[in-house]
């Protein structure tokens, strides 16, 4: 039978899971759906996802790929997978694709949410995907220095370390938008560094408090310097919206 590779796409809340890549007795969400289409086909496969996420985030549409032989339908094998798969891991769609489709490598750009909620009392139901911060901000600094995350930039003071070689990305959008006590700053870019959003968000709020100038904040992207820069988001605020392609 001929080789078939088969394009995924899934959402998962990641706050049980040590984030995507497979980990030596840790809970993953590569490990637990290879385990699941290994079950399903009897193939043990490798699974490449569009990218990794951080222990505790989430997404609502993650791409992967694996290839095989099996002939099962793309759509029983979304419901075989679901019917294994715990319910915070859900396969949205499952189809076949050209050999040459890799999952990371052809990836346009990933668009990712940080979310906040502003109020004094955090509702229960919000507190796996919303970052509490009860504190008084001045979003119209915010806005002005979300523009400048825009373009071709040096992220290196947005970066958990050591830095790779190249900490050049291009920000395709940036925006943060308000709604009622939520906060939601949206990003999408060709790719992006190890904790560069939840860095980005920390930083967007140390302005907003007052902690950091504007003028503060332009210097981040010659100085190069992850200490100056904000503090690091916590990870349960971040959500992968898309990957495109």
């Amino acid at each position: 039978m001929h080789e078939r590779n088969i394009r995924l796409v899934l959402a998962f809340e990641g706050t049980a899971y040590c984030g995507w890549q497979i980990q030596k007795n840790q809970p993953t969400i590569q490990g637990l759906v290879s385990e699941a289409i290994a079950r399903v086909t009897g193939e043990q496969i490798k699974l490449t996802g569009s990218g990794r996420t951080d222990s505790g985030t989430h997404a609502r549409g993650l791409v992967a790929n694996f290839f095989t032989h099996s002939q099962i339908d793309p759509a029983k094998l979304v419901l075989a997978l679901n019917g294994i798969l715990p319910g915070d891991i859900r396969i949205l769609s499952a189809r076949r694709v050209p050999a040459a489709f890799h999952a990371r490598r052809d990836a346009f750009s990933k668009v990712y949410r940080y979310q906040i909620y502003l109020g004094s009392i955090l509702r229960p139901h919000l507190m796996r995907e919303y970052f509490h911060f009860p504190y008084p901000i001045d979003i119209s600094k915010m806005e002005r220095a979300v523009s400048r995350f825009r373009g071709e930039r040096d992220f290196a003071s947005f970066a958990k370390g050591p830095l790779v070689p190249n900490t050049v990305r291009r920000i395709y959008r940036c925006d943060l938008t308000r709604k009622g006590r939520r906060l939601f700053l949206t990003v999408e870019g060709n790719g992006f560094l190890h904790h560069m959003v939840r860095n980005m968000a920390g930083t967007l709020l140390e302005i907003g408090t007052g902690s950091m100038t504007l003028t503060e904040f332009r210097e981040l992207f010659a100085k190069r310097d992850r200490t100056m820069a904000g503090f690091t988001a916590p990870a349960h605020g971040l959500i992968l919206l898309k990957v495109k392609y």
